[in-house]
């Protein structure tokens, strides 16, 4: 049991830190693709909920960038983006790097924009003489007065920012623009995140926003658990392989899943059908019906049990950050789920036997492909 668990942790472990492994090479390379493929976006309307080329807001806007410039998935919220973020002096900003705003009064980050550097950044703007994808200066009195930190989403490139000077110029350039038609750059700029209590985005527009916002992913597990027959012990239930789909144009993205989990202990095959919430940094909220087949004995035991269709299955899982291999990302999953068993007659298990039996932990790996990175 004691190895098992270790293995688990070092799987652990190994996908978190994989995921943030970047050279300094390659760190600027990937803070230069964010810069490149921000501009694109300068004169986009700003749309409350957006993440399309016909709108966005302002997390909508870099998560938008950040997904298809580098493959790499942030949460979709400013305040979200400020936790994700790692939070650095003032004087370590260094182009692509987050720059963050408290723009509503409070404590709340409210706003959230990409540095370009030179004191400039890019952001979708909701008010002021200028809206929707700007450049914007940090220099501006607004901006100066709301801004709150700078946070890194990706290691230094190790540069100065002379050397970004594509993106200098281009800043430059914006900044003037922005200047010319009327001062600050927004005069009560907020994210939807502030309004907007269920977190829920708006739809593309176009005809392909469904499809964008599309995620599929697959998981395969080992299946085990500690506890049967009065004992403490170490059970390997078997394993589990799951299909899944989403809508991630919400901050809190819902899905449908189906999943065949062999459980050798208690001789059953399962089929659960689940319905989910995917949530901020890697967690996943599910609850389904269940189908079984084959005849159900409570692990370690000859004693019979009866699976329950519904209520089925309740649970959560969590997956590390990504290692993008391709077009797909991996990630280490760890899942706990509890299955209802009851009595052949009806009547309830026993707490430990419930336990026992439906209680189940899976640990696997899962591999995701937004449909965006086929389009």
């Amino acid at each position: 049991m004691r190895a098992f668990a270790v293995c688990a942790f070092l799987a652990w472990c190994a996908s978190c830190s994989s995921a943030q492994e970047y050279s300094q090479a390659e760190a600027r390379e990937a803070r230069r693709k964010i810069i490149d493929y921000s501009k694109q976006y300068v004169g986009v309307p700003y749309k409350w909920g957006g993440t399309g080329p016909d709108g966005m807001d302002c997390s909508g806007f870099i998560y938008t960038v950040v997904r298809n410039a580098i493959d790499m998935q942030l949460p979709r919220t400013a305040a979200q983006m400020y936790a994700y973020a790692r939070i650095i002096p003032d004087g370590s900003r260094e182009p692509g790097d987050l720059v963050f705003f408290k723009t509503t009064g409070g404590s709340h980050i409210s706003h959230a924009g990409i540095y370009l550097g030179s004191d400039q950044f890019i952001h979708s703007a909701s008010d002021g003489p200028q809206t929707g994808v700007i450049i914007s200066s940090l220099k501006e009195s607004y901006w100066q007065r709301t801004y709150a930190a700078s946070g890194q989403i990706l290691p230094s490139g190790g540069e100065p920012e002379s050397l970004y000077a594509a993106a200098s110029a281009a800043a430059d350039g914006g900044s003037r623009e922005a200047e010319h038609s009327g001062g600050t750059a927004a005069a009560a700029v907020q994210d939807m995140d502030t309004h907007n209590a269920d977190g829920a985005r708006g739809s593309d527009a176009q005809s392909g926003g469904f499809l964008h916002n599309l995620a599929f992913d697959a998981s395969l597990g080992l299946d085990w658990n500690i506890g049967a027959a009065g004992q403490f012990v170490l059970n390997i239930r078997g394993v589990s392989f799951e299909l899944h789909a989403a809508y991630t144009g919400w901050q809190i993205a819902p899905g449908f899943g189906i999943a065949c989990r062999y459980d050798h202990m208690m001789g059953i095959v399962q089929l659960p059908l689940v319905f989910s919430l995917s949530l901020p940094h890697g967690f996943r909220a599910y609850i389904g019906p269940v189908f079984t087949f084959g005849d159900a004995v409570q692990p370690r035991t000859d004693s019979p049990a009866a699976a329950s269709i519904f209520p089925g299955i309740i649970g959560v899982s969590w997956q590390s950050p990504a290692v993008t291999v391709g077009k797909v990302s991996v990630s280490f999953m760890q899942d706990i789920g509890y299955t209802v068993f009851n009595k052949p007659d009806g009547s309830a298990l026993s707490v430990s036997e419930s336990l026992c039996s439906g209680l189940v932990f899976s640990t696997g790996v899962r591999v995701s492909l937004p449909l965006s990175r086929l389009l």
